[in-house]
């Protein structure tokens, strides 16, 4: 039996297939010159004159009938209900059996209603002149069997839209920013995600939560207070033998240095604090008292009080300055004491106004300068001492007094200028006249940072009195000077 069917198969079969694939090649080719719209469209172009285009009536709200017109208009008659009429063959559902567009996601969007999106301009769209070099130069597969014919098209459809939107623009009753059920368009995430090709070589069995956690929100207040310091624990030391050719004593030098800073803004008021103490001790071998002298000795309060005026750097301001010392200070080999806690006290202040800058360079990074410049034409300078064993004319006060005070007027001046990241340079200048007397400290500070934490200091304060007894050789000059190595900390 099966060979007799398969006898029969091969008896009918030429005379059926050709019949079959005929038809199908025909329905193809039917089809394609139905649908070709730009072929069709451009035959139109060539005639000198269009076809009388048929009406097609729209009741609107208040049955007014408005006409509207398509491009298909000019291809295809219309019914009376408005339909186009397509040829006759297109109605036989026999010869179309042979088409399929599983395969293809291509659309024509001639057939679409016209909406106008806002592409006016074309998309190669240049103000250079074009290359004379073939696009498709070196190309190892054909045009024809590319995209190529497919993006020819588009180019079409895009050229044909544009010019329906210049010359019937009355008649784009619809825009794309108008609809609000258009489909969003997928993220970048979203497309690499659906095409990724490696997704599955990456994948492992266990997979990891990448999600961000859950952090509460903290409001963030302003600060209106704003502290820093500067410490550092310096040492120097000298060692000579007792037979060295010219002479000379060893001794050990400790120097102690510490700034703090608290520093007020809010809207136009400022308000400066800044606390200063500073130790020097060092061996003392030619002493037969006592084997540790005191060097320098300081405890120093500064501060300013201040709103703004005119311009951004000048400002309303009253400061004060108070300075004393914390231990006892004898002479070498004597117990008659020179100074003490309290012993002297030091207070000045006065009213008027501040200049303030604070300058970064743009060439030079790390180098900034800052000034506070304050001039009081209204101050005071006061002067106490409380302890009974130092000698009050030493410090300019009458005998028999513990206190004295002068009015006047008063220049401060504090200079901070960083050379760069390593290399500052601090300057403090005081200048008190009460127009009989004069009194002036100037101090200088060189820092040099070996790294974050090593430095090298060079300290030098030079300070002119002339309320107290004349020295024979410096007259009421008084000088002091330190280099030291050692410790240095900031924050």
């Amino acid at each position: 039996m099966k060979q007799i069917d398969l006898f029969l198969i091969f008896l009918i079969a030429p005379f059926i297939l050709p019949k079959a694939v005929a038809q199908e090649a025909d329905s193809l080719k039917l089809f394609e010159s139905i649908t070709d719209i730009e072929k069709l469209i451009q035959q139109r172009q060539v005639q000198d004159k269009l076809p009388a285009v048929p009406q097609l009536r729209d009741t609107a709200k208040f049955g007014a009938v408005t006409t509207v017109a398509v491009p298909l208009d000019s291809l295809y008659p219309r019914k009376e209900n408005g339909t186009l009429q397509l040829p006759d063959n297109l109605y036989n559902l026999g010869s179309l059996s042979g088409l399929t567009f599983r395969d293809t996601i291509f659309y024509n969007p001639l057939f679409l209603p016209m909406i106008f999106t806002g592409k006016m301009l074309p998309p190669d769209l240049s103000f250079y002149p074009p290359k004379e070099e073939s696009l498709y130069k070196g190309l190892l597969i054909p045009q024809e069997k590319t995209f190529a014919p497919n993006l020819v098209h588009a180019a079409f459809v895009s050229k044909t839209r544009r010019y329906f939107y210049r010359e019937y623009p009355d008649r784009v009753k619809l825009s794309a920013f108008h609809l609000d059920s258009l489909p969003s368009s997928s993220k970048d995430n979203e497309v690499i995600e659906t095409f990724n090709p490696f997704k599955e070589l990456i994948s492992t069995e266990t997979s990891y939560s990448l999600n961000a956690p859950q952090v509460e929100g903290v409001a963030i207040k302003r600060k209106y207070w704003i502290y820093n310091g500067e410490h550092s624990f310096q040492l120097s030391q000298s060692y000579f033998s007792p037979n060295w050719h010219k002479g000379g004593t060893s001794n050990v030098n400790i120097v102690n240095n510490h700034i703090l800073r608290m520093n007020y803004r809010k809207n136009k008021v400022r308000f400066n604090n800044s606390f200063e103490w500073r130790l020097s001790v060092f061996t003392a071998p030619d002493d037969t008292i006592r084997k540790f002298r005191i060097g320098d000795d300081l405890l120093r309060y500064y501060g300013d009080f201040g709103v703004d005026a005119f311009n951004k750097h000048w400002s309303y301001s009253t400061n004060l300055d108070v300075r004393s010392q914390l231990f006892n200070n004898y002479p070498t080999n004597s117990n008659d004491l020179r100074s003490a806690f309290l012993a002297p006290l030091y207070v000045n202040g006065g009213v008027g106004l501040k200049y303030n800058l604070d300058n970064r360079s743009e060439k030079v990074r790390h180098r900034r300068v800052r000034l506070d410049l304050h001039l009081a034409p209204l101050s005071f300078n006061f002067r106490y001492i409380g302890n009974e064993k130092v000698s009050v004319a030493r410090y300019g006060i009458e005998e028999g007094k513990k206190h004295t005070m002068d009015l006047g007027s008063t220049v401060t001046a504090n200079l901070i200028y960083d050379f760069n990241r390593y290399i500052s340079w601090n300057s403090r200048l005081k200048y008190f006249t009460s127009y009989d007397k004069v009194e002036a400290e100037f101090e200088n500070t060189l820092n040099m940072a070996l790294t974050n934490a090593l430095s090298t200091r060079f300290f030098m304060n030079l300070r002119f009195d002339d309320s107290v007894p004349p020295d024979p050789k410096f007259n009421h000059l008084q000088v002091t000077q330190l280099l030291s190595f050692g410790l240095n900390y900031k924050w």
